[in-house]
């Protein structure tokens, strides 16, 4: 099952009548699912620019999952989606060129679980890279927000080396990720961490590419808030 946030390819579409395209901005119209293809009505999406990180644009879906925006041109943007841990980039736009008018993006995401994309380790070993605090230090902050989340944090590695060594790196990776959680203030009974090894590749063993996607940590709630 896919689990890691992906957006789709551009489409023509009719949304928003309202909004006129100009010289300097594009007329977005966005169509937000989970993965069982359920919009996902009142949903916030930050689209941050590339070229101009402090140019963010907050949208919130309608309650058929859709929102229609005008998105200044000459610029990539990095979407990020709420979730119950804290926000994540959940894709990014195709480059939105001076010649842009109207186009379409679906977004699919599961907001119960993400990659944390940029924690990483030192080869072969479970000590975590210097650049990796970000990318956790945000997700702490997410689940400081959400106090009543429980989460496993799930380590995976590829197929090189033995599976009895990969199993065990990735056990230890996710236990160190729980710990330097633990140590900024997480409740350790919030905190499950499990080893997969290589037993759930998101893609092949065959490239570097795909062994490097391989190579991570994901976190997924496994007991949400009581709704009230």
């Amino acid at each position: 099952m896919r689990i890691i946030p992906f957006i789709l390819a551009l489409f023509a579409s009719l949304f928003a009548k309202d909004l006129v395209p100009s010289k300097t901005h594009a007329v977005l119209n966005i169509s937000y699912t989970n993965f069982q293809d359920v919009p996902q009505a009142h949903k916030k999406l930050v689209f941050v620019g590339q070229k101009n990180p402090n140019r963010k644009i907050t949208v919130k879906t309608d309650q058929y999952g859709e929102a229609s925006f005008l998105i200044p041109k000459e610029d990539t943007y990095d979407i990020m989606c709420e979730s119950l841990t804290g926000p994540f980039k959940c894709g990014e736009s195709p480059y939105v060129s001076i010649k842009a008018s109207t186009g379409g993006l679906s977004v699919v995401f599961d907001d119960t679980r993400a990659e944390l994309t940029g924690v990483t380790f030192k080869a072969g070993s479970a000590e975590l890279v210097e650049s990796s605090l970000y990318t956790l230090n945000e997700a702490i902050k997410g689940l400081k927000i959400n106090p009543d989340v429980k989460i496993e944090i799930s380590g995976h590695t590829s197929s090189e080396g033995g599976d009895e060594l990969n199993q065990i790196l990735s056990e230890e990776r996710a236990k160190s990720v729980r710990n330097y959680m633990i140590s900024k203030g997480i409740d350790s009974k919030r905190l499950v961490a499990v080893g997969y090894g290589p037993s759930r590749p998101k893609a092949s063993n065959d490239t570097e590419e795909g062994r490097k996607q391989n190579r991570r940590i994901e976190l997924s709630v496994i007991e949400e808030p009581n709704s009230p």
